[in-house]
C-alpha cells in the first residue's frame, strides 16, 4: 500500500494526454530549489525538460536525480503496466509535489495553490 499514496508514499497517475505523473509527497529529503525547474502550473509541460534532472525507470522502481546527480525520489512505484508503458513512450516524467502526506489532503494543497511540478526526461529500461 506504501506506493499508492494511503501511508505516505508516492503514487503514478496518468494525465488526459497520457502523459506519466509520479505525486510525491513532501519530505525533508526531498527539496523543491527554485531556479531548478520547479513550477506551479502544468504549463512545464509545454517547456523544455527541466535540464539536468533524470529519472531512470525500472519496473517496479523509479528513480529521480537531481542536477547535482544526487537522488531526491528513488523507490517503488504501485504502477500498471499502461503506466509503465506511457513513461517509455512520453520520454518525460511529471513529478508533482507539496506539504501533503497522501492522498487525502492532496486536494487541498492543490486547491490552495501549493504544488510544485517539475518536467524530468525519463528513461525506461521496463520491458513492458
Amino acid at each position: 500500500m506504501a506506493g499508492t499514496g494511503l501511508a505516505g508514499g508516492a503514487w503514478p497517475e496518468l494525465m488526459p494526454g497520457r502523459c506519466p505523473v509520479l505525486v510525491v509527497p513532501a519530505a525533508a529529503g526531498r527539496p523543491v530549489v527554485p531556479g531548478e525547474g520547479w513550477a506551479r502550473d502544468a504549463g512545464v509541460l509545454e517547456e523544455e525538460p527541466a535540464p539536468g534532472w533524470s529519472v531512470v525507470a525500472a519496473r517496479p522502481g523509479l528513480t529521480v536525480c537531481r542536477p547535482d546527480g544526487g537522488v531526491w525520489f528513488d523507490g517503488e512505484v504501485g504502477a500498471g503496466r499502461e503506466w509503465w508503458r506511457a513513461v517509455r513512450a512520453y520520454g518525460v516524467l511529471l513529478v508533482v509535489t507539496g506539504p501533503f502526506t497522501g492522498v487525502f489532503d492532496f486536494r487541498s494543497v492543490a486547491a490552495a495553490g501549493q504544488l510544485a511540478l517539475l518536467a524530468v526526461r525519463a528513461r525506461s529500461t521496463a520491458g513492458d
